[in-house]
């Protein structure tokens, strides 16, 4: 599905990625493990179109994703969960979810669209005339997911989906994933500094550290090494 190979990023004189290659396939997530200023967000906004890259490529289906805009990666079929749970407060849950319409339905399946997503989140549906400034964290977090797949995208790009949770709350929402992909066909790539959480659920991980990859294996691989834990992971 997803498949990067030596994708370099620089922002000005900083190197943000260097030679960063992997793949994501179907009904798979694939996170992306680092500290702070590993490159993690960076691989996320240069996939989506909001960072343009240096060196390297970036393919979805074997179509190039690199170098074109934002709305077009979208219209493909990408979609991008940005850190920071960002809801436009003054509108209603269903106006949220209603915009995320827009990108790849036509008119007539919209509102199936949205309808969807309240089956899958059914907190959402019981609010869905509520201003989304009065919800939880929680359930804005289930906004911003709702919304991405309300275009019924086949790759979800997911940043600090957790950020900010309780641990319940976090648990759900990677349940929650792990439902989307194992059941819905959907590709993940999860970026997450809640290693232990995202090492659960995950088919593959990476762990990146000042912009390259450090190692690539299976979670539980990373998650019996003790040393690799200590140095990159935080648990």
């Amino acid at each position: 599905m997803l498949q990067v190979e030596e994708l370099s990023v620089r922002y000005g004189q900083v190197r943000a990625l260097e030679g960063v290659s992997f793949e994501a396939r179907d009904g798979r997530i694939t996170t992306v493990l680092g500290a702070n200023g590993a490159g993690k967000t960076t691989l996320l906004r240069t996939l989506s179109g909001l960072v343009r890259n240096q060196a390297g490529t970036a393919r979805f289906d074997g179509q190039p994703l690199t170098g074109r805009r934002p709305e077009i990666i979208a219209r493909m079929g990408v979609a991008h969960v940005p850190e920071g749970r960002g809801v436009i407060a003054e509108l209603t849950v269903d106006e949220n979810l209603r915009l995320g319409t827009f990108s790849r339905l036509r008119r007539v399946e919209r509102r199936a669209a949205v309808d969807e997503v309240y089956e899958r989140f059914p907190q959402l549906g019981d609010r869905r005339r509520r201003s989304a400034s009065t919800l939880s964290g929680g359930e804005r977090q289930m906004l911003v997911i709702g919304r991405a797949l309300v275009s019924r995208p086949r790759l979800l790009l997911l940043d600090e989906p957790s950020l900010g949770l309780s641990p319940i709350v976090s648990a759900q929402m990677m349940a929650t994933l792990r439902e989307l992909t194992s059941e819905a066909g959907l590709g993940a790539v999860l970026v997450e500094q809640n290693a232990r959480s995202a090492l659960s659920v995950a088919d593959w991980a990476i762990v990146l550290n000042l912009g390259r990859i450090v190692v690539a294996d299976e979670p539980a691989r990373l998650a019996a090494d003790e040393s690799l834990r200590r140095h990159y992971l935080g648990f």
